[in-house]
C-alpha cells in the first residue's frame, strides 16, 4: 500500500513530467500548477507550500520554483547544459548553503505560463534541482499571493 500511494504521490512532480512525457497516468494525477491569464499568470502552492511549475528556458522545459529569497534567477549546471545557456563569467554567489562558485549568463528566452522573458540575466550553480526564479525578475510584475495561489501579473 505504501509504495502504491508513494509511487502516485511521485507521479504528481512537475519534474516526473518531463522525465516521463509518455506516462498515460500522469496527466490525469498531475494538474498544471500555472493558470495563464490575460495580465499573467496564477500559480498554486505545492503539497509542501512552494511556488513551483513548468516553463521552458529556450525551449527545454525544465521545473521551476519561485524563490523570494533569491536575488537572481538560478539555473542548475545540467539543465543550462541542455538549454545551451553559455557559461560566463566565474562569480561568487552567497546561498542559503553558504558561498558557492556560480557563472553569469543571459537566458535568451524564459518563459512560464503566458510570460516569456527575453535576455534575462542569471547564473548557473552546480547544486540545484530546479531552476529558481529570484527577484529580479519578481521586481518587474505585481505579485500577490492568498489562499495558496501566487499571482504574478504586468504592473
Amino acid at each position: 500500500m505504501y509504495l502504491a500511494a508513494d509511487n502516485l504521490l511521485s507521479r504528481q512532480s512537475p519534474s516526473y513530467a518531463i522525465e516521463h512525457p509518455n506516462d498515460i497516468f500522469q496527466p490525469m494525477l498531475f494538474k498544471n500548477s500555472i493558470e495563464s491569464t490575460d495580465k499573467g499568470i496564477i500559480i498554486s502552492a505545492d503539497r509542501r507550500g512552494h511556488y513551483s511549475g513548468v516553463g521552458m528556458i529556450n525551449q527545454h522545459k525544465m521545473e521551476f520554483m519561485i524563490d523570494t529569497g533569491a536575488t537572481s534567477i538560478a539555473v542548475p549546471s545540467k539543465l543550462a547544459k541542455q538549454a545551451g545557456l553559455q557559461f560566463g563569467m566565474p562569480v561568487v554567489s552567497n546561498t542559503a548553503a553558504g558561498n558557492v562558485k556560480a557563472y553569469q549568463t543571459i537566458i535568451p528566452s524564459l518563459k512560464m505560463g503566458s510570460i516569456t522573458l527575453k535576455n534575462t540575466h542569471a547564473v548557473i550553480l552546480d547544486k540545484l534541482d530546479q531552476v529558481l526564479i529570484g527577484m529580479t525578475v519578481l521586481k518587474r510584475f505585481k505579485v500577490t499571493q492568498f489562499d495558496g495561489k501566487m499571482m504574478i501579473e504586468s504592473p
